[in-house]
């Protein structure tokens, strides 16, 4: 037998467990106050600081100058801030240098195997099914038989980019998080329940009971202690490994187990339902033993069976918070709980855990060198739901999402897993929501099912909590900073107010009460699905974002903001265009070729030759005349443009921009514009050699001689008259009179040739423009000009190439006639359509009220089925009891009738005997002695 005993020193209090009352040897626990139960001492809080909505609507001005409503989440525990400030993350630390992925990088704890670990909870299924579903952790507890594998690229660039300060992921478009829906919808953990209280229980508390009679703590907990007396005395050990836990429970057979040596592995596969575990199976003579030994009463199995698998799956898989490997006595009160059919918050202690352990290791000095305690798995689901790090199993299965990515090989290779999650270009923003076809406004009221409710809590700000020993945990939970993961639009998310009093067992209380808190009348969103979530964004977002994003890098670089890097460069370029000369600037130019436009001089008169033009042909004519682009720089930048349409964009920009060659495909000119402007824009550029006067181009050429050597005379009065200087100027008037001449002959016959087949004389006048430039004469802007016409010459060409084939202009309009008589049938048709589709909504509508009616009853039907699996559970373990006293009863019944019968018996003997001793009575008062 164990006895109990609890030691309150100050400061120490002590469960111990000892064979003899009187003995001092025997298994010592540290015990820490409760946080939920009569020995708490704490009062439930019933206030409630929460906003009555907890959605707004942000007006942006939308395309066309209306203001578009769209719905932003709101936090209770930031205050509104604009101020951008730089968010230290790993990234950024790796990057100053100051820290060093270890060599073979850990993260969190994920999930081993474990010896006769899947077995056992095979033979759980069997027998506590219905409880687990009760509990809400049914498909939780399945999602352990299995192994999740970590994808390391992608885990390591996820904690690079994790911001401590904010619990979020920073990423080029915004921050990103884990919500407590995706642990649980992808996880299975339920959110609502029990506050999660991990401690070792007093003695009174494990053993006592209450004026009714009723046990402070549930039966199984009491055995589940015994047992971890009974091995670390037989075992000689303070602590208890999950292997030994499991060989002393479960006596079953093995049949699953890693491959080792030339066996193969041999591990559980997917199944599609439950139906194999239908109804309890007998056990062995062997599985009694557990129960044998710690002498439990047979109406106490089956709880204190599945309580001792719950303690096991909360230390190896949900919460793996301390002592890695070995069994937690303070995992007992919450297993105990949950086995007697009390559901307990998980997800909220589990997302703290996660939260608690990605920051260490983005704080740590060495990351990645010791492994953090939390369950890793959850997070290895989360990216593979939204950032496709895992290969995800397609077909139909039974348990948490978290399955699908079960398996050895799993992970998929990514070749730039940093790119992957620092850009968050290919994040899949809707993976886990659940969104639908509209708005679905809903009020947080008694009637809302438990899916809602969860999406609901999820939805708001709090802070979680995890309470484990004398450890607490308090991280801040702010899913309005991802808001685009459930639907909603992206706004400044304000500044977190910060925590500054000391976490008690009260104030960690009123927390999580606070962020399970339902029934509070508020109001909430569930939004519609989106094509492109990561858009929905404030324009205020974007220019906060912004400059978060350059602070970040200047801080991680220690370099000035790309602004003024950039400001920085072009006044280093606006000093060097000051010092720089016309000829260098030339130089540069032909060095690297930019778009430059050409602008004719004053005197140089525009004039249409009377065509058969419209007026828009002709302005577009005056347009193009002062927009010829050239390879070359003006050298008079300050000279006024005599176009009121100088700087506009023109198709000749496009057509001879740098990225162009001098000829494009019909196909490219297609995409800048359509032919009939292409048409326009080829006319105007002819027209514009007609109207150049002869001059231009003698008086726009330079001379740009080679240096002569003066021949020196014998006296310095000399007349100025110099037959060298004569002889130099009369050739290079000549010259420049041979290069006039050249340059008039290329106009004219120009003007002789069709602008269509312009471009066949490009060979030839390159021989005129290469004699031209031996002579040292600069005709580099009429070159680029008479270029420039020769180029809207190849385009004229190549546009007429193109449309070879194509529909003439009457073919056209007999379409559009058609097109337009085919418009007002289908408008008929459609008016038509749209009526009958208004009568089929309003259909649809009664269709869907009367299915939200039922829903409803459904919902209530679940609830009171949810309330009465734990009776049955109740009836059953009570029922049992009622059996088993029946059998001692009966047994009773039956050895009182044998002893009735003997008693009969004995008084039928008993009678005879008296009735014998009468007679001889009477015979002796009658006998007369005669001597």
């Amino acid at each position: 037998m164990v006895y109990f005993k609890y030691h309150n020193t100050p400061g120490e209090e002590t469960l111990s467990l000892m064979e003899d009352a009187n003995s001092v040897d025997g298994a010592h626990f540290r015990s820490f106050p409760p946080v939920i139960g009569p020995f708490a001492n704490i009062h439930s809080s019933t206030e409630f600081s929460g906003p009555k909505s907890w959605y707004k609507e942000s007006r942006d001005v939308n395309a066309f100058g209306g203001k578009t409503p769209n719905p932003v989440l709101v936090a209770s525990h930031h205050r509104p801030c604009d101020d951008a400030c730089s968010f230290q993350t790993l990234s950024t630390r790796l990057s100053r240098k100051e820290t060093k992925w270890s060599s073979s990088p850990k993260f969190g704890v994920e999930p081993t195997y474990i010896p006769l670990y899947w077995e056992w909870l095979e033979d759980v299924l069997h027998h506590s099914r219905r409880t687990l579903a009760s509990t809400h952790i049914l498909d939780a507890v399945y999602a352990s038989m299995y192994i999740y594998k970590c994808n390391s690229p992608v885990m390591q660039a996820f904690c690079e980019s994790w911001c401590p300060t904010t619990n979020t992921l920073h990423t080029s478009v915004g921050e990103m998080s884990i919500s407590l829906w995706d642990i649980y919808d992808l996880g299975g953990l339920p959110v609502t329940g029990l506050f999660y209280d991990e401690v070792v229980p007093s003695a009174v508390e494990l053993e006592g009971s209450d004026d009714e009679h009723s046990l402070y703590l549930p039966y199984s907990c009491k055995y589940l202690f015994m047992a971890l007396h009974y091995l670390s005395e037989k075992h000689k050990v303070t602590t208890i490994t999950f292997e030994t836990w499991c060989d002393f429970w479960f006596r079953g057979a093995s049949k699953y187990f890693l491959a080792s040596g030339n066996k193969k592995s041999v591990l559980p596969t997917l199944m599609k339902d439950f139906s194999s575990f239908n109804g309890p199976r007998s056990w062995s003579h062997k599985m009694y033993e557990a129960f044998r030994i710690l002498r439990i009463p047979e109406a106490h199995h089956r709880q204190t069976y599945l309580a001792a698998f719950l303690s096991c799956w909360l230390c190896a898989f949900v919460l793996p918070v301390s002592d890695l490997g070995c069994i937690r006595p303070g995992s007992f009160k919450p297993a105990s709980f949950l086995a007697s059919g009390k559901e307990t918050s998980l997800a909220i202690p589990v997302l703290a855990s996660i939260y608690h352990g990605l920051s260490k290791i983005s704080n740590s000095p060495t990351p990645g060198k010791h492994r953090e305690s939390f369950p890793a798995q959850y997070v290895y689901a989360w990216t593979a739901k939204y950032f496709r790090s895992h290969h995800v199993v397609t077909y139909d299965f039974v348990g948490a999402p978290l399955v699908g990515i079960q398996g050895l090989d799993s992970v998929i290779k990514s070749p730039d897993a940093k790119s992957l999650v620092s850009s968050g270009k290919d994040f899949n923003w809707l993976a886990n929501s659940i969104c639908g076809n509209s708005d679905e406004k809903r009020e947080d009221g008694n009637h809302q099912p438990k899916q809602f409710a969860n999406f609901f809590i999820s939805m708001r700000s709090c802070f979680l909590t995890l309470r484990f020993d004398n450890n607490y945990v308090v991280e801040p939970y702010s899913p309005h900073r991802f808001g685009r993961q459930f639907g909603f639009h992206q706004d400044v998310p304000g500044e977190l107010v910060v925590q500054t009093q000391n976490i008690t067992r009260e104030h960690m209380y009123y927390l999580f009460q606070s962020s399970i808190r339902l029934h509070t009348r508020a109001t909430f969103l569930v939004p519609c699905r989106t094509f492109n979530a990561q858009s929905r964004v404030t324009p205020s977002f974007t220019t906060w974002w912004n400059s978060v994003v350059s602070l970040n890098a200047a801080y991680a670089s220690r370099t000035p903001s790309l602004t003024n890097v950039r400001s920085k460069k072009r006044k280093e370029r606006k000093g060097d265009d000051l010092n720089t000369s016309p000829k260098d600037k030339a130089a540069k130019t032909s060095a690297a070729p930019r778009k430059v436009r050409v602008r004719l001089p004053k005197s140089s008169t525009i004039s249409c030759p009377p065509k058969e033009t419209s007026s828009k042909c002709r302005d577009e004519s005056r347009r193009l005349a002062s927009r010829v682009v050239s390879n070359e720089p003006s050298n008079d930048e300050n000279e006024p443009s005599g176009d009121e349409h100088a700087g506009e964009p023109t198709i000749l920009d496009d057509i001879f921009a740098e990225d162009y060659g001098p000829e494009l495909s019909p196909e490219e000119i297609e995409n800048l514009q359509s032919d009939a402007n292409i048409a326009v824009e080829l006319t105007a550029c002819e027209n514009t050699f007609v109207s150049l006067p002869e001059q231009q181009f003698i008086d726009d050429v330079v001379i740009d001689t080679a240096p002569t050597t003066s021949v020196s005379t014998a006296s310095t009065e000399s007349p100025s008259f110099n037959a060298q200087d004569m002889i130099t100027k009369a050739t290079n008037r000549a010259d420049r009179y041979a290069a006039s001449l050249m340059i008039n002959e290329i106009k004219d016959k120009l003007m002789k040739t069709p602008l269509a087949k312009v471009h066949e004389l490009a060979q030839e006048f390159e021989q005129v423009f290469s004699y031209v430039r031996d002579k040292k004469i600069d005709i580099s802007a009429i070159e680029s000009f008479i270029k420039g016409y020769i180029g809207c010459g190849s385009q004229l060409h190549h546009v007429r190439l193109g449309k070879q084939g194509d529909p003439t202009l009457n073919d056209l309009e007999q379409r559009s006639l058609e097109i337009e008589t085919s418009v007002q049938t289908t408008t008929i048709a459609g008016k038509a359509e749209e009526e009958r589709m208004q009568a089929l909504h309003k259909e649809i509508d009664q269709i869907q009220q009367e299915q939200a009616e039922h829903k409803r009853k459904l919902n209530d039907l679940a609830e009171r089925a949810d309330r009465l699996l734990p009776l049955i559970s109740e009836s059953e373990e009570k029922f049992q009891g009622y059996v088993i006293q029946k059998k001692e009863q009966e047994n009773s019944l039956l050895i009182m009738k044998e002893n009735i019968v003997a008693a009969k018996e004995v008084e039928a003997k008993l009678a005879e005997a008296e009735k014998q001793f009468g007679v001889a009575r009477d015979a002796l008062q009658a006998f007369k002695f005669e001597p």
